[in-house]
C-alpha cells in the first residue's frame, strides 16, 4: 500500500493533467451538439467493433455445437426428403414411412494418406448403426460402415482403392462407376463410361440407387477431367468430390429398412 502511495504522490502532476485533459473533454461534448453526436457515433462504432469481436469469439467457441446442430437438421431433412421422393414414387395404399432415416454421429478419427483409407464416429450399435450401411456427409457420400461396435463403428472410407460406388451421371448415363485411384484426396475416377455417350467437363456424378447402400441422387461430385483415346471403348474420367475429407466434422449413417429383406433375398438366391 505504501508503495502506491508512493506512486501516487511521485505521478502526481501527470495524473493531475490527465484528469484535467478528461474533464475538459467532457465539457467540450457536453456543450456542443455537433461534438456530442460526433463522439457518441465514434464509441458506438469502437463498441459495435469490440462486441463484433467478442462474439465471433463466442461463435467459435461454439462452432462444434453449432455443426452437430446443422447436422441433426441436415439428418432430418435427408428423411423427410426420402418420405416425399417415396409417397411421389409409390402407389396411394404403399407404405410411405420412407425407406432411409439417418443416425447422426461426430467423426473422431479419419485417415486420408493411406491406400485403404478409414474413419471412427462415435455412434455404434447402441444407436442403430451396423456393419453394411451407408455414410454421408458434408453433402456426398463418405463410405461404408465396416465395423460397429457398442458406442463406435469404423467406415471405410470413399478414400480405399478397393471400394467401388454405384453411379451415374445427372442427364446423361444411369449406370457407371466411381473409384479412387489412390492420389489426391480431392479426386476420384469414372468408370465404364462408353465412349458414344456425350460427355462434359462439370457433368454432375450422383449415386445411382442400384443398391441399398446409398439413396438415389446423393452428389458424388463433378466431372473434372476427361480423356478419350482413339481406340478406346470407355472414358478415362476424373470426378472432383464434392466433400473435402480433410475438413469433414459430422456424418449420418443411412439406415436402410428394406436392407434385412434385400439381404435375405441375396442369401435365398445364393444357396438356391
Amino acid at each position: 500500500m505504501r508503495s502506491f502511495f508512493l506512486f501516487l504522490y511521485q505521478y502526481r502532476a501527470f495524473l493531475v493533467f490527465i484528469l484535467l485533459e478528461f474533464f475538459a473533454l467532457f465539457l467540450v461534448v457536453q456543450n456542443s451538439n455537433y461534438n456530442r453526436a460526433t463522439f457518441f457515433n465514434s464509441s458506438n462504432a469502437a463498441i459495435g467493433s469490440i462486441l463484433e469481436v467478442s462474439s465471433n469469439v463466442r461463435d467459435f467457441i461454439n462452432l462444434g455445437g453449432t455443426n452437430k446442430q446443422l447436422s441433426e437438421e441436415n439428418a432430418l431433412l435427408r428423411k423427410q426428403l426420402n418420405v416425399l421422393k417415396d409417397r411421389l414414387n409409390q402407389p396411394d395404399d404403399a407404405d410411405t414411412s420412407g425407406r432411409f432415416s439417418f443416425v447422426n454421429a461426430r467423426i473422431v478419427n479419419n485417415n486420408i494418406f493411406l491406400l485403404n483409407n478409414t474413419l471412427t464416429i462415435n455412434a455404434g450399435k447402441e444407436n442403430g448403426v451396423f456393419p453394411g450401411m451407408g455414410v454421408i456427409g458434408g453433402g456426398g457420400i463418405v463410405g461404408k460402415v465396416k465395423r460397429a461396435g457398442k458406442k463406435y463403428s469404423t467406415i471405410v472410407s470413399l478414400l480405399d482403392i478397393d471400394v467401388k460406388v454405384s453411379a451415374e451421371i445427372k442427364g446423361k448415363i444411369n449406370l457407371c462407376t466411381v473409384q479412387w485411384d489412390g492420389k489426391s484426396h480431392e479426386y476420384a475416377k469414372v468408370l465404364y463410361v462408353p465412349r458414344h455417350y456425350q460427355l462434359a467437363i462439370g457433368d454432375t456424378v450422383l449415386t445411382s440407387g442400384y443398391n441399398a447402400i446409398y439413396p438415389p441422387g446423393i452428389t458424388i461430385g463433378t466431372i473434372s477431367k476427361i480423356n478419350l483415346p482413339q481406340d478406346a471403348t470407355f472414358y478415362d474420367a476424373q470426378v472432383k468430390l464434392i466433400n473435402d475429407f480433410t475438413s469433414l466434422s459430422h456424418v449420418e449413417v443411412i439406415v436402410n429398412k428394406d436392407l434385412p429383406k434385400l439381404d435375405s433375398l441375396t442369401i435365398t438366391e445364393g444357396n438356391e
